[in-house]
């Protein structure tokens, strides 16, 4: 295995990439807002930044992997559906792959294939055990288990954010209450700083107060936006420190949005799991890929 093809199909935007797998390394890469219109125009739109990046570079590809923004069925064919756009319902993306660009493919979700990315090249390398978290607007997680990655019978391992802390607590997207994404995600940041407006963002039209707002209110001592980011962390590192009991992983590698906070989201992490997990080995740290994630993710399945 040497150049594959990585596609990541995005709520916002598509991206594809040609993926050295021996140096870990992206040669060419392309990447557009995602159309309106749902599965076909999405479809449409991605084949041709992946017809280009052909055109671009010369040495054929062997695979393709494709990290999706939705759940996938469990053997890696099929799209069950898209959280973001209509049409994709039990969409059979990896067989129209194939027939386009005439090479095997793969697919996963997109935290199990960031995961995967991840672990290959960026923060998980040199470990066997590995779980990783996507912190943003929702919560996602991908398990590593001996170098592998685990989906599970039905492909809904890793599900970390749908992890129920407090069964009376808030409504989720999900349809439950009191999972992790609803207590520690950045939309459930902001929903709780827009029902207590913080003072330092109280001129601010309170529909726009983003989770990313709140940090930077409480890094600037402000008490109530304090309040709001210690009660989503504090969260967030019981249902971190869960996960490792349960799973045991070498390293916890966390992505997505909410880690532009640095160490004022990793400091109280590594405290909070420092007395709430067993293993006192685990190694916490921050994503290493940035926005290459989902092309390497798919990159990654080709190895896998």
């Amino acid at each position: 295995m040497s150049y594959v093809l990585g596609l990541d199909f995005g709520g916002t935007k598509l991206a594809a990439g040609i993926v050295d797998t021996v140096s870990g390394t992206v040669v060419a890469s392309q990447r557009c807002p995602t159309p309106a219109g749902g599965a076909a125009t999405g479809f449409a739109a991605m084949l041709a930044l992946g017809d280009a990046l052909r055109a671009q570079v010369a040495t054929p590809i062997r695979a393709v992997g494709v990290s999706f923004g939705g759940p996938v069925e469990a053997d890696g064919r099929t799209v069950r559906l898209s959280m973001h756009l209509p049409g994709w319902e039990e969409f059979p993306l990896a067989a129209r792959c194939e027939a386009h660009f005439g090479v095997p493919t793969i697919i996963a979700n997109d935290a199990d294939a960031a995961g995967l990315a991840e672990y290959r090249f960026g923060a998980g390398q040199g470990c066997q055990h590995m779980l990783y978290l996507t912190v943003s607007t929702g919560i996602g997680g991908g398990v590593i288990i001996n170098g592998k990655l685990h989906r599970g019978e039905h492909a809904w391992a890793g599900e970390v954010g749908h992890m129920i802390l407090k069964p009376d607590g808030p409504a989720c997207a999900c349809g439950g209450n009191g999972c992790l994404e609803s207590l520690s995600s950045g939309l459930s940041i902001a929903r709780d700083a827009r029902a207590n407006v913080p003072p330092s963002l109280r001129a601010r039209d309170v529909a726009t107060i983003s989770a990313r707002d709140v940090a930077m209110a409480a890094a600037a001592g402000d008490s109530v936006a304090m309040q709001i980011w210690d009660h989503a962390v504090g969260w967030l590192g019981v249902g971190i420190s869960s996960a490792s009991n349960l799973l045991n992983p070498g390293i916890i590698v966390i992505g997505g949005g909410l880690t532009g906070a640095g160490e004022q989201l990793f400091g109280p992490l590594r405290t909070i799991m420092a007395y709430r997990a067993l293993s006192k080995q685990v190694v916490l740290k921050p994503a290493a890929l940035g926005d290459v994630i989902g092309i390497m993710g798919g990159a990654a399945l080709c190895m896998d």
